[in-house]
């Protein structure tokens, strides 16, 4: 898949900036590993979380017993202490969709009227076309008129597509809406897509975004990470490529325990010498 030829050269201009730009955005999310309140000791379903439970109330993947005495996990995972909330952060699950997520979409099916897109949910979500072009753009003095696209129907992307799209709504009740309209936001050319577990994602990013610099400047790619566990990236070549994909799977594997950045950028200098990489 590839951009039409004046979107190309834009797209690999800007490309380093905008992957600066939206990991810094994720590494804000506040269910991160990273947090400095998170235990790296792992929890179980049913284990006594805290009986004080006057200064600490349930949070996310947690649960207040019946006589309120106790607060136990319902997940496995870290514990994680957040202001006066003890959240228990699952070391494997779905995505949850959120209002504002940037997720990696594919297109799986349309009609004249939506597209259906596979966002590693339980659910696909929806694109109408309407969220596919920005709105209320003055066109007047435009050299030979304004853009032909027609808005009303699907025909800006294909069965097939990858596109970074944003959630717009999300409820019980309904399929996820989808918005392409945005700062990075759009089809994804090229490179390849991997997917871990979405709660792991943070640990790919880093605090400040330390452990994503360091896969890209050591693997000499480019990474666009999303929270829906899915990550684009694209090397100079097939052998950093892989590279980076072996480090991504072994910050999966490790995620929950102590010093992965500097292990991480050990493990790849390491593998550089022994795959005969610069």
């Amino acid at each position: 898949m590839s951009f039409k030829d004046e979107e190309q050269g834009i797209k690999d201009k800007n490309q380093e900036e905008e992957e600066e730009a939206v990991n810094t955005e994720e590494d804000s999310d506040p269910d991160e590993f990273e947090d400095e309140e998170t235990t790296r000791n792992l929890v179980v379903p049913g284990e006594i979380l805290t009986t004080d439970t006057k200064t600490f109330s349930p949070g996310r993947g947690t649960i207040l017993t019946q006589d309120r005495s106790k607060i136990i996990s319902l997940n496995i995972g870290l514990k994680q202490t957040k202001k006066n909330y003890i959240n228990v952060i699952p070391l494997r699950g779905f995505y949850t969709p959120r209002p504002g997520d940037k997720v990696l979409a594919l297109v799986t099916d349309k009609n004249p009227v939506k597209y259906r897109l596979d966002i590693n949910a339980k659910e696909d979500a929806i694109l109408k076309p309407k969220n596919t072009m920005k709105r209320g753009r003055d066109t007047r003095g435009m050299r030979g008129g304004p853009p032909d696209r027609n808005t009303s129907n699907t025909d800006m992307f294909k069965i097939g597509d990858i596109l970074i799209a944003k959630i717009l709504s999300a409820n019980r009740l309904s399929s996820p809406e989808l918005t392409t309209v945005g700062k990075y936001l759009g089809k994804k050319n090229n490179g390849i897509v991997i997917s871990i577990d979405p709660p792991k994602i943070p640990r790919v990013i880093g605090r400040e975004g330390s452990m994503i610099k360091n896969l890209k400047n050591l693997t000499k790619s480019t990474i666009f990470v999303t929270q829906n566990g899915r990550i684009w990236l694209k090397a100079e070549d097939i052998a950093h490529e892989r590279l980076l994909v072996d480090a991504i799977r072994k910050i999966e594997r490790e995620a929950h325990t102590v010093g992965l950045t500097d292990r991480m950028v050990d493990y790849i200098e390491n593998e550089k010498k022994k795959r005969g990489l610069k």
